[in-house]
């Protein structure tokens, strides 16, 4: 009996390896990874108001204008500043590739909801 239960156990942890989350799934924790890596030392994503240096991402893309430029939230804008950067906040293009670029933008918009 312990055979037989050892076997199913066995099977069934098999099963979860082979189990792939769903893409919008692996994008979020990838965001996720990628956002804690490189963004949350300057931008918050928990809080409306923040002491950090950058502008926080809090329901970034759920707003009605950026926090500095007062323009709408897009992400092609987001795209591109996180790619060349800004006055303070340095260029991404040669440490994210567009993907993971996307990626950290999935992560702040799964946030907002």
């Amino acid at each position: 009996m312990r055979l037989l239960l050892a076997a199913l156990a066995a099977a069934g942890l098999l099963a979860a390896a082979d189990r792939k989350p769903p893409p919008w799934e692996k994008n979020r924790y990838l965001g996720q990874d990628l956002y804690r890596e490189h963004c949350i030392v300057c931008h918050d994503i928990d809080k409306k108001e923040s002491k950090k240096p950058g502008p926080t991402m809090y329901r970034l893309f759920q707003n009605e204008k950026l926090p500095l430029t007062g323009a709408k939230p897009s992400r092609d804008y987001v795209a591109v500043k996180i790619q060349f950067g800004g006055q303070l906040m340095p260029p991404f293009v040669k440490r994210m590739t567009p993907a993971q670029i996307q990626a950290v933008m999935d992560y702040i918009e799964a946030r907002g909801k």
